[in-house]
């Protein structure tokens, strides 16, 4: 039984050979896959340049801005930017719509800005030519090409008749004709592995390199599944056909509703089933509760004053602010307003956060509808250039704006003394400030985030594989 699979394997794989199919879709996909992996590792390494280029700029500007009164140079501010993956050369997901620079500063907890796709012109904005858009897209139709005639052809010929008559099983058929087109499709692939790999080892530019590897390994594991149930569903369709052109549309019909048609919709509902408030009237609510307050929550100033109260017994100065030095107590009142502020602003942002979190969901299970939505949404995440990890970046970068808001309006409590406002420091304080160093989260934090889209992605691969060995069976042995 195994050489007779080994047979129909080889017979497969030859016939594709010999109709010029193989070599044609070999050649346009590796000439695709490298201009693509090309661009991305051209964009990618200008990216990494340049942020670390303007971290170090931003840097220096902070620890050289000069004497001055510490709560001042939280005014001052820094900004921090969000490194570029190594993986993002291959799938730069939604990174290009999200900002990439942020400001921290006193008072205020500032959205990321400067996406590149703000400086991008409109066909760039269509959709860059990426590793990830070639196998999403492009992929499919690789498939069907190579796979639309394995049972068809067999039937208009009339050698299917013949070898049912030879007693030979459609289930040992099957499996030959599935793994001969693995074959065709995996030479088909094998550059885009050898290059991605090349392409992540070129550009293991971020404090995340340790996890490259292990997520590269993760997305070659998604896209074998997402190719495998195409092969499956080309196998159907091969198979329930009348002719052999009659499955090729079939297959591009579904291509086009499935990779085209639903993921533009997709963006359509999460918009309409969870909208998102106008940045106008993001910053009115905000500017809103800092005057007056949270929703159900006590006013501003009752609230104020407890976080005073809290911070001055935290001090040993419970109920007895008259026996504190003039500077200590400002510097609490400092911290306090800055605590009330982080309140306000970490309440409104998370919900805007959860909201876009929400949308990112709505897109994920909308994966049952069309595998290359879920495959999409993996591949982004394992990339690290998805929105998850995007918060996930605004989050720490916020812990590091609190600590540095905290570390020097502390400093002027302490040390101003009776000098007041007139105390000054100087770049010795500036420099104890820590770097901002922002690491990618491992793979596994990853995937527990995109289980609805992985989800989805097993369940067409089972379908897939379930309508196959169905269609198979099921088929007419005769044209």
């Amino acid at each position: 039984m195994a050489g007779l699979v080994r047979q129909v394997v080889r017979k497969e794989t030859l016939e594709l050979f010999r109709d010029g199919r193989l070599g044609v879709v070999l050649g346009l996909s590796l000439l695709l896959v490298t201009a693509a992996l090309m661009f991305g590792w051209r964009d990618a390494s200008r990216t990494a340049r340049e942020r670390d280029a303007a971290q170090a700029a931003s840097r220096e500007h902070w620890e050289g801005q000069g004497e001055k009164n510490p709560h001042v140079a939280t005014h001052y501010g820094m900004w921090v930017f969000k490194p570029a993956s190594a993986l993002s050369a291959l799938d730069p997901g939604v990174s290009p719509n999200l900002g990439a620079a942020l400001k921290v500063e006193a008072h205020r907890q500032n959205l990321a800005v400067a996406s590149s796709a703000e400086d991008s012109i409109g066909i760039q904005r269509f959709g860059a030519l990426t590793a990830a858009s070639v196998l999403q897209l492009l992929g499919p139709l690789v498939v069907a090409a190579l796979g639309f005639a394995l049972w068809s052809s067999e039937r208009e010929r009339g050698t299917l008749r013949l070898l049912r008559s030879s007693g030979v099983s459609m289930s040992l058929l099957l499996r030959g004709k599935a793994l001969g087109l693995a074959l065709a499709v995996a030479l088909t692939l094998v550059p885009a592995i050898v290059g991605a790999i090349a392409v992540v080892t070129s550009l293991d530019v971020d404090a995340s390199a340790r996890s490259s590897g292990l997520r590269l390994a993760a997305l070659a594991l998604g896209y074998g599944l997402y190719f495998a149930l195409f092969m499956g569903l080309a196998l159907t369709a091969s198979a329930r056909a009348a002719e052999s052109r009659s499955a090729l549309l079939m297959l591009v019909g579904f291509w086009g509703v499935t990779a085209l048609v639903v993921p533009r919709l997709s963006a359509e509902v999460g918009a309409l089933v969870v909208p998102l408030p106008s940045q106008d009237g993001f910053a009115a609510d905000v500017a809103a509760s800092l005057e007056k307050g949270l929703p159900d929550e006590p006013p501003r100033e009752e609230r104020v004053e407890a976080i005073t109260r809290t911070l001055m017994a935290e001090q040993g100065f419970s109920d007895a602010d008259f026996l504190m030095d003039d500077a200590l107590l400002q510097g609490i009142e400092l911290r306090a307003e800055a605590a009330w502020e982080d309140e306000v602003f970490e309440w409104h942002v998370t919900r805007l956060m959860d909201a876009m979190s929400r949308q990112e969901r709505v897109s994920q299970w909308l994966g049952a509808l069309s595998p290359t939505l879920a495959i999409r949404s993996l591949s982004a995440a394992l990339a690290g250039t998805d929105f998850d990890h995007h918060r996930d970046f605004t989050a720490k970068a916020e812990v590091y704006r609190r600590a540095l808001v905290d570390r020097l309006n502390q400093d002027f409590a302490k040390n101003a003394g009776a000098a007041g406002w007139d105390y000054k420091a100087g770049r010795e304080l500036w420099e104890t400030a820590p770097r901002f160093e922002y690491e990618l989260p491992p793979a596994s934090w990853a995937l527990t985030r995109q289980w609805p889209a992985l989800a989805c992605l097993v369940a067409w691969a089972l379908l897939a594989a379930a309508l196959a060995v169905r269609g198979a069976h099921r088929q007419k042995v005769f044209a």
